[in-house]
């Protein structure tokens, strides 16, 4: 076990257990060497075995795991290759700018977004870049993909060089391997509005993402100056799962995605927009199935088959329709029979899954964060996790799901819909659940990071934020 980590055991995470983690010496609790002459003696020492998770995508690991040479080999090359260029890129000064990364997307979504159309908005002289990777579109054959591998590092090297802000909402593997330059500030704003699955250093004693092994020759989250998170509660659980301090945590602005759930104006054209789009009768409830992504790969996700459309169909299919949000990492979709498409129609194509809650009078999950999210319109939620046992096993959650969900969770679609068929349901768990995870979100969170954040630092100033911790100012816990 490397020195530093949070203790862990089956349900480390679990209700009334917090993981604080020892404040760490500079960036990183990890006592380490990573130079380049570590990782190549390292790489040529160890025996190869299973493959795991080191890149952007999560493989099947443990934590006692070796990857095979060939996958330690190419993570020393990445290493160099990026180092090679940061010294050539840290040529260039720092600029007055503000970046929003991300090397799992085709253009900007969720706090990347409304960030970005904040500072458009609030700061309209202000310079900013976006500099984006999709995971699917990245060549069709090998040459293509190497060149647009180096493309992307060349520019992201060059970004982080000379960038005063850099925003990411994600894993971004460059940030690890470049700890940002003295001068650049460097934000984590994650894609979830609050600790639902486990992530991070939190899985390192599970099949699902990193490992022991992986983080010691590559330290991933320790290097954010600040991360966001929706209440002190949260910053705890993220803490844990970044190897940061909660000292490094800001719970004072909010989470800008969730701007989207305010704003009667936008909410109305948006509704009339997708009812359109999909031909959503008027005058039936709506109801969103929005279930996670299965695999233990971003590249092998799926998603899962054990909802009965058929006899969610036959119960509610005279009042409501179905509407089938999968996880953006899958590409097979669900098949919907033809027999049963005017009642579940398929909304995977739309971008965003915050304005499809809009127009949702219900919503069924199974283990999304995007309950964070819908707990602000205070509608009623159920959680479809007949596979809850393996999930557990794979990946867990930062808190007991069986206790913690603001609904209830069903293993049968028959018990599912005689549930949907009700009139009425229970409002107070979710109401509860949204007091617990998001203090604050009144539809200006992203207004507030404009100019809390970016406004200050560009005027070569320290942020005007507080701190989990309590503090009011930058410097690091």
């Amino acid at each position: 076990m490397i020195s530093g980590l949070p203790p862990r055991s089956r349900n480390c995470f679990g209700a009334g257990f917090p993981i604080r983690l020892p404040t760490p010496p500079a960036r990183s609790t990890i006592p380490i060497d990573i130079s380049p002459s570590s990782l190549v003696r390292s790489a040529a020492a160890a025996p190869p075995r299973r493959i795991i998770g080191l890149m952007p995508t999560s493989r099947a690991a443990t934590s006692e795991v070796v990857p095979p040479l060939r996958d330690r080999i190419r993570l020393v090359a990445q290493t160099l290759l990026l180092r090679a260029l940061q010294r050539v890129a840290r040529l260039a000064p720092i600029e007055e700018k503000v970046v929003f990364a991300s090397s799992r997307a085709a253009e900007l979504g969720g706090n990347l977004l409304w960030i970005h159309d904040a500072v458009r908005r609030e700061l309209p002289t202000a310079r900013v870049v976006t500099l984006l990777r999709p995971l699917h579109a990245r060549g069709s054959n090998v040459v293509a993909r190497g060149l647009s591998y180096l493309r992307f590092m060349w520019r992201t090297a060059r970004e982080l060089a000379t960038a005063r802000l850099f925003i990411v909402d994600d894993y971004f593997f460059p940030l690890y391997v470049l700890p940002a330059r003295s001068g650049t500030f460097a934000v984590q704003t994650w894609h979830a509005s609050g600790p639902f699955k486990r992530i991070g250093y939190a899985v390192l004693d599970k099949s699902f993402g990193t490992n022991d092994w992986s983080v010691r020759y590559l330290p991933i989250h320790t290097n954010y100056a600040m991360a966001l998170t929706g209440s002190r509660e949260s910053a705890v659980h993220y803490a844990a799962a970044f190897n940061m301090t909660e000292g490094r945590f800001v719970t004072s602005i909010g989470i800008p995605r969730t701007d989207a759930m305010f704003g009667a104006e936008r909410i109305a054209r948006i509704g009339a927009e997708i009812r359109a789009r999909y031909k959503i009768p008027s005058g039936k409830r709506v109801v969103l199935y929005a279930p996670t992504f299965r695999g233990a790969t971003v590249r092998s996700a799926s998603t899962p088959q054990n909802l009965d459309l058929a006899a969610l169909s036959a119960r509610i299919g005279g009042t409501a329709v179905l509407l089938v949000k999968e996880h953006p990492f899958v590409k097979a979709r669900l098949q919907i029979p033809e027999a049963l498409r005017s009642f579940a129609i398929d909304v995977s194509d739309y971008p965003d899954i915050n304005e499809l809650m809009l127009i949702s009078d219900i919503m069924v999950t199974d283990y999304s964060s995007a309950i964070f999210e819908y707990a602000l319109l205070e509608r009623p939620m159920a959680f479809f996790a007949p596979d809850l046992a393996d999930y557990e096993e794979e990946r867990s959650f930062f808190w007991d799901f069986r206790t913690g969900v603001p609904g209830p969770i069903f293993t049968e679609s028959s018990a599912l819909a005689d549930w949907l068929a009700a009139p009425t349901h229970d409002l107070a768990p979710v109401r509860a659940f949204r007091a617990r995870w998001i203090e604050i979100a009144d539809g200006r969170s992203s207004e507030r990071f404009a100019r809390q954040v970016v406004a200050p630092l560009l005027a070569g100033r320290t942020p005007e934020v507080e701190w989990a911790d309590g503090r009011r100012d930058s410097s690091s816990a």
